[in-house]
């Protein structure tokens, strides 16, 4: 996927309440553990390609062991001599075994080195160290990262097991390099626990720290008791109360010392809510939030408030810097003793991004219902709110390197109702780590913006107007995007500012300059920056009397240009390109950190002189420089 089109897709929505984003959504059950092997190089790597395919919403499994007062992602207790025998081994690095790439390969390792703790992540108490001030990894994007298959020793180890050792309820040591232990059906180790999680998702901020790469995401965690090792297979238990998590092991506390920065908290949003005027609402016209998605009133002090709202990607990723929004998404009966309570300044509430919608479809992979869009109904009811709309895609037969040109129909059709689309399957039979290829697919089908093969490279040779303008196509790809020249003339796409799904046409055409002043009183020359926002302009186009009474129907401009620098494409007429200056050649991004005091930027200049020479020859090991993962420009935009 060009990185043109990621960023055209962020873009355009910045200014939308981060509950309105209709984002690819997968469970990592299926995507890295539909083997039931929790391994955690193996998950480095599939969690790892999930997040640099642009998966942006995760459904995550935890289990309660309380056998180690850990919350592990493994759904069995892991015997704690396993960590014992962990301590033995001195930390031995693993060992990935390089293959050639592979046509499919798309993917993207986080770390070539990683060295095994000698304890729990957990354990050390509020002695444990921020995972900012030292990560879990050596690690790096490397330039020829390519996927690999289970070391050859471990695999020497696996196929030694007898078939009845693999049914015992004695947990055998299948790999004592990394503790990979066979628990019944599970294989796992015990380093596989939400700190670990945590640590992959900490490196991958840091990879993408800049205006073009940065991405918003979402996790919901659902929480269980882990089933005993000895009835691996049974139900699982409830834990004696003296023995369910306190106040040293709560989930709180592993973001908090892992992901401080990045986390946006239910507190934030607590405090927001409560003054709009300093907080969503306090910033230049063009990143404030688009009207019409919540209800605001005066609250007592004087300021605006809000009960409903949610924060723009734009504030809480560019403004506050927060990479990350965390929910509890369910809970097992066996933890109903848990108190959340003292989670949930930090962590949201059971269910707060889950809102599942019931959706059928037909063969050709139309939906039947569950469809939030209406094309006669163009203001938010409860029947239109997409708020955390999400719904479960239903099982796909794709072959192991599908066409990422060619959609698939269920996923399209599903984003273009408004609805997150979940995959809660292994695609293909394989998890991420050993086949990304079908993942991406999944990904790529959830655009709603760009049309197959667009937007096209507009050289300089061409002229500054020539394909630097984006219209609405609505003959091969309907509803999709795709480039025009500046000076054609078309329609004009007319959007109700108060109201996002509100949409019309200009009656006359006009040149995208032009296209600013054609719209209908009350409307504006505009852009949809929501999938549902886009099936609502698609449906007037089609209902517009122009369009009655002709075979084919005309392309509208939309209000997104490069005018101002090649492959950049801004949401204004006269709009600069936020990531690159006119003249700058090498296409340097910026990097999305706080803003501090000059006094703390020069100490910090100081001491990285001082350790200049240690930190080349670290950087020399880590390898930390652009990469082309499968053709797919990873990092920077424009490309």
């Amino acid at each position: 996927m060009s990185s043109t089109i990621k960023e055209t897709q962020r873009d355009v929505g910045l200014r939308v309440p981060i509950n309105y984003l209709t984002v690819p959504a997968a469970s990592l059950s299926s995507a890295c553990f539909g083997h039931n092997q929790y391994e955690n190089a193996a998950f480095q790597k599939c969690f790892s390609n999930l997040l640099a395919v642009g998966f942006r919403r995760f459904q995550v499994d935890v289990y309660w062991d309380p056998t180690r007062s850990v919350w592990s992602l493994c759904p069995v207790e892991v015997p704690p001599h396993a960590e014992q025998v962990s301590s033995t081994v001195a930390a031995a690095a693993i060992s990935i075994t390089p293959e050639q790439p592979r046509p499919s390969d798309l993917s993207l390792l986080f770390t070539s080195e990683t060295t095994l703790p000698t304890s729990s992540p957990v354990e050390g108490g509020n002695n444990a160290r921020p995972r900012q001030e030292e990560s879990l990894f050596s690690s790096s994007i490397q330039p020829s990262a390519v996927l690999s298959d289970v070391p050859s020793s471990t695999v020497s180890h696996i196929s030694m097991l007898s078939s009845t050792a693999a049914k015992t309820a004695s947990p055998s040591i299948i790999n004592e390099n990394n503790v990979l232990m066979q628990i019944g059906n599970y294989k796992c180790t015990s380093e596989m626990t939400l700190d670990f999680l945590t640590g992959v998702f900490n490196d991958f901020v840091d990879k993408t720290a800049t205006t073009t790469d940065a991405l918003f995401t979402f996790l919901i965690l659902n929480i269980h008791s882990a089933a005993s090792s000895t009835a691996s297979d049974a139900p699982a238990q409830q834990p004696p109360s003296g023995q369910l998590p306190n106040s040293s092991h709560l989930i709180t506390n592993i973001f908090q010392r892992n992901l401080t920065e990045e986390l946006y908290t239910s507190q934030m949003l607590r405090e927001d809510r409560e003054k709009l005027n300093r907080t969503w609402l306090d910033g230049a016209w063009n990143t404030l939030p688009a009207a019409g998605y919540y209800q605001t009133s005066v609250g007592s002090n004087g300021n605006l408030v809000t009960q409903d709202g949610w924060p723009t990607e734009a504030y809480v990723e560019f403004k506050k810097y927060h990479r990350l929004v965390v929910s509890f998404g369910s809970m097992d009966p066996q933890m109903a003793e848990y108190n959340l309570e003292p989670e949930l300044s930090t962590i949201f509430a059971l269910g707060t991004f889950l809102e599942y919608r019931n959706t059928t479809f037909n063969t050709a992979g139309s939906v039947t219902s569950g469809c939030i869009f209406s094309p006669s109904e163009d203001t938010i009811t409860p029947n239109t709110n997409s708020s955390w709309a999400l719904s479960v895609v239903p099982n796909l037969d794709l072959a192991a390197d599908p066409d990422k040109l060619s959609p698939i129909p269920a996923v399209t059709n599903l984003t273009s109702c408004g609805i997150s689309p979940w995959t809660n399957s292994t695609l293909s039979g394989a998890t991420a780590d050993q086949n990304v290829a079908p993942y991406a697919a999944f990904v790529y089908s959830t655009l709603w913006t760009w049309a197959p093969g667009q937007p096209l490279n507009a050289s300089a040779s061409e002229g500054s107007q020539k394909d630097r303008c984006a219209v609405m196509d609505t003959i091969r790809y309907p509803g999709r995007w795709q480039t025009a020249d500046c000076d054609s003339q078309h329609r004009a796409a007319c959007q109700d500012p108060a109201n996002p799904y509100r949409w019309d046409i200009s009656f006359s055409t006009a040149s995208y300059p032009a296209s600013e002043t054609a719209c209908p009183p009350g409307l504006v020359f505009s852009v949809p920056h929501t999938a549902l926002e886009n099936a609502h302009l698609l449906s007037a186009i089609r209902a517009h009397p122009s369009t009655q009474h002709r075979d084919t129907t005309e392309p509208v401009f939309l209000n997104l240009n490069s005018l101002d620098v090649q492959d950049c494409w801004v949401l204004e007429v006269n709009g600069t390109c936020p990531y690159d200056p006119p003249t700058d050649t090498n296409r340097l991004r910026i990097v999305v950190v706080p803003t501090v005091a000059a006094v703390i930027i020069f100490v910090c200049a100081a001491l990285t002189f001082f350790v200049k020479c240690a930190a080349n020859r670290r950087e020399d090991k880590r390898g930390r420089r652009r990469r082309n993962v499968g053709g797919w420009d990873y990092e920077g935009v424009p490309s």
